[in-house]
């Protein structure tokens, strides 16, 4: 399916809003299209650009930890652009191919520690019901503090938001880009 809005350019934006992409291009050396359809709004892109910043980057929650989550957020949703995107950044935060592809059976895979599989069903939950157990929230707070518990919530807000932008709207991964 091909994206149901443009895919913005630097230049189709206004002079104003133009630094947008230039940031991008100067921290993550692209402009994904993601950030190409979210660019037909650009005073939410810069928002969602700052939130999706300081979640990816400002937070003491453990990046795999993490990465397993919005692994299972993708997954759930059929979202083929966040998985991969996703599944880019696990890697690069030492995840092994081989957990990655046991994702769908981390409740019996024996590739996946207690703390991985609490924070993956917690992910599970909070994407497929909204209301997440009490059994599920207190394996969380075994090991995780309020603040990474936050974090955590957040995060899994934030990308079951980003999977219901990228799915109704169509974005398509850009061209190349493929799991690692």
């Amino acid at each position: 399916m091909a994206a149901r809005v443009p895919y913005l350019n630097r230049d189709d934006l206004p002079e104003k809003d133009r630094e947008i992409f230039d940031n991008l291009m100067r921290e993550r050396g692209n402009v994904g299209n993601i950030f190409r359809a979210l660019a037909n709004t650009p005073n939410l892109l810069r928002r969602f650009l700052a939130l999706g910043g300081e979640l990816r980057n400002g937070t003491a929650l453990d990046a795999k930890l993490r990465e397993l989550a919005l692994l299972t957020v993708g997954r759930l949703a059929e979202a083929e652009y966040e998985f991969t995107h996703h599944w880019n950044l696990a890697r690069s935060v030492g995840l092994p191919r081989e957990k990655l592809e046991a994702l769908a059976d981390f409740e019996k895979s024996p590739l996946f520690d207690d703390q991985e599989r609490a924070v993956m069903r917690y992910a599970v939950e909070a994407t497929r019901n909204v209301k997440v157990s009490d059994a599920s929230w207190n394996a969380l707070k075994t090991f995780l503090d309020t603040r990474r518990m936050m974090e955590l919530v957040q995060n899994v807000a934030f990308y079951n938001m980003v999977v219901r932008v990228l799915v109704p709207v169509g974005v398509e991964l850009e061209e190349g880009v493929t799991r690692r």
